[in-house]
């Protein structure tokens, strides 16, 4: 006989981004698309939070994206 299993291993997670104020769905290693590319790109760390230059970072980033665009 098969004994039964503690863990349930076709439970989905369904959490939300971590990112301040944002509630959608977590796709990409807990966060949104768009905050993935943020916590990419260092404007975020792994709880959400912003870093204390990010002002700094965040025009640094939309320059290289308007120039990639």
């Amino acid at each position: 006989m098969s004994k039964p299993n503690d863990k349930n291993d076709n439970v989905i997670s369904m959490s939300k981004c971590p990112a301040e104020g944002c509630s959608k769905k977590a796709e990409r290693m807990d966060f949104c698309n768009e905050h993935f590319m943020w916590f990419k790109e260092g404007l975020i760390n792994r709880k959400g939070q912003k870093p204390r230059d990010f002002d700094k970072k965040f025009q640094d980033f939309m320059r290289r994206s308007k120039k990639a665009a």
